[in-house]
């Protein structure tokens, strides 16, 4: 076991001990277990998934941050955590819409392309995470 603090600029989302988490970050998906190697990563949107035993397990949908993985402890700075029932899809599909829209002009300056990129894949992964929450 080792302490995972989920965190967002709104405040702590979970503290606890746990037996592993499973993150997608910009190298793929990783599963941290107890005395895993020191790592400092960024997180992509996608499954956050705690598992404090094989049988008490919670699963969020998260978007942008950094994970920072030292001996004992765990802290996952992320910019928005959502529980996986709570994501409104109409809203996420109107953002996909508007940054596709965006994307295909030419007239966009290479920040908001960025931007509007990141607004996409974020889309993408919180309408997918509900879609298979509710299948």
């Amino acid at each position: 076991m080792y302490k995972l603090d989920v965190v967002t600029p709104k405040g702590i989302i979970f503290t606890g001990d746990v037996y592993q988490t499973v993150i997608t970050t910009a190298d793929g998906e990783i599963g941290i277990l107890e005395n895993h190697m020191l790592l400092l990563t960024n997180i992509k949107p996608g499954k956050l998934r705690i598992e404090k035993s094989p049988t008490d397990v919670q699963e969020f949908a998260v978007t942008y941050g950094v994970i920072d993985v030292a001996g004992d402890k765990v802290i996952a700075l992320v910019e928005e955590v959502y529980d996986l029932d709570s994501i409104n899809v109409e809203e996420e599909k109107a953002l996909l819409e508007e940054a596709n829209q965006k994307l295909s002009s030419e007239s966009i300056t290479d920040q908001e392309r960025e931007h509007y990129q990141k607004q996409k894949e974020r889309a993408e992964a919180l309408i997918n995470l509900a879609k298979s929450k509710s299948s």
